[in-house]
Order: structure tokens, then sequence, then C-alpha cells
């Protein structure tokens, strides 16, 4: 039996990628490892990743090293307001992964992505990476990392494959309206961050364009790339 994804002892399927079909969902997890891996001195990959970031103790030691291009960043723009002033302090980077400790960690690594300006619809909620319940959530607010880190001068290659960025499109001509925070996730592009909120109603226009990017991205159970949250 394959070692990989193992929790207790068991193997536990939710700790790896197997379940998802998408190859370019995979393309993005590997650009994830690479860049994320690359920075930390860490060798990461589909097998371990969310074993490995699970206590969230190494994306608070991510949160330290992006911090440093944000503070660059901020003494030399002539408009850096809204950035965080510091990385999450006093997380415990070496506790277990169902411990409080853990949680803590995660919840300030949160908060550090929500000063950092990642758009709250691509920030994964506590329970998607503490009780496995959303892992592709999990890398969609790492990769928002990446590309704020990219905004504040630092390097990151996590472009999505042209294939991803034209399913939005698409769906942005038949519907006539843009998905703000989803495209934003597939975009180089460096755009003003927006916030909100809309409830869906089932049968809605709206839902129904939900319904077709699930479709397209070929993903099992809650979308990872939810463009709301309802």
């Amino acid at each position: 039996m394959s070692r990989r994804g193992k929790a207790g002892g068991k193997y536990d399927r939710r700790m790896s990628f197997d379940d998802v079909k998408d190859e370019r969902m995979l393309v993005m997890v590997d650009k994830l490892c690479i860049w994320m891996g690359g920075i930390l001195g860490q060798k990461l990959n589909r097998e371990n990743l969310i074993s490995q970031i699970r206590n969230g103790g190494l994306m608070c030691q991510l949160a330290d090293v992006v911090q440093e291009s944000v503070d660059d960043y901020k003494s030399s723009a002539e408009d850096a307001g809204g950035l965080p002033s510091s990385a999450p302090q006093g997380y415990k980077p070496d506790c277990t992964g169902r411990s409080m400790e853990a949680r803590e960690n995660v919840m300030k690594f949160l908060q550090w992505c929500r000063d950092l300006r990642v758009p709250e619809s691509s920030i994964f909620l506590p329970d998607d990476l503490l009780k496995l319940k959303g892992k592709m959530n999990v890398v969609n607010t790492l990769l928002g990392v990446a590309r704020r880190a990219k905004d504040c001068g630092m390097a990151a290659d996590i472009d999505a494959p042209p294939k991803i960025a034209n399913a939005f499109k698409g769906l942005e001509e038949k519907f006539g309206k843009k998905f703000d925070h989803t495209a934003k996730a597939f975009s180089s592009e460096k755009k003003e961050l927006k916030k909100g909120t809309m409830t869906l109603k089932s049968g809605s226009k709206w839902k129904l364009a939900q319904q077709k990017l699930d479709s397209i991205l070929q993903l099992p159970g809650k979308p990872s790339y939810a463009i709301f949250r309802v």
C-alpha cells in the first residue's frame, strides 16, 4: 500500500491529491509546491504538502518570508497602505495537526492573509485544513498568497495554464459579468482587490454559472475555487 497521505499510521486519502482528476489543477498544486519549497528550503510535493502544512506552522513560516518582501515594498511604494505590518507572532511550529495550538496557528495565518488583501472568497475555512474538509481550498489560499507576494516584488511562477483562464473568459462572455475574485485567482494581471458578498438562489443565473464552472473544473465535492461561499 502506498505510504502517501498517512494519518495516525493509516492511509488517509484526504491528505493526498489522488482524488483530483483534473491535471490542470494538479499543475497548480505542483507550482505551489515548487514555490513554497524553494522559499522555505523544504521538499514539498503532492504527496506531503497537506501533512507538512496541517498544523499551520509552516504556513506561518511562509508568512515570515513573504512579510520581508511586503516590508520592502511598503518602504519603496508611494501608496502601499493596507498591508500587514508584521507576520504571525507566537505560533507553535512543532504542535500536532489536531491540537488547539494548530488551530491558533491557522487562525493567525488566515488573519495575516486578510491583512495581505488576499480576497475573502479565496480564503479557506480552518476546518478545510484542520479536519481535511477542503484541501483544494487551502491550495487556492496559498496561491492567493503567492500572487500577492508577486505583487510585492517576490518571484512567483504561479500563473495558471491557459485552458483554466479561458474557462472563466467563456463564462464572462456568456453572462456578461466578470467573476472578480475567482478570475483574479487565475490571472497574472495586477488589479485592485475588491470585497463583496452575494447569496445565490437555486435556479438563478449565477447559481447556474457556478454549477457550470464546477463541471469545467471537474473537482469532487465542494468546488475548490469557489466563487461564492453560500
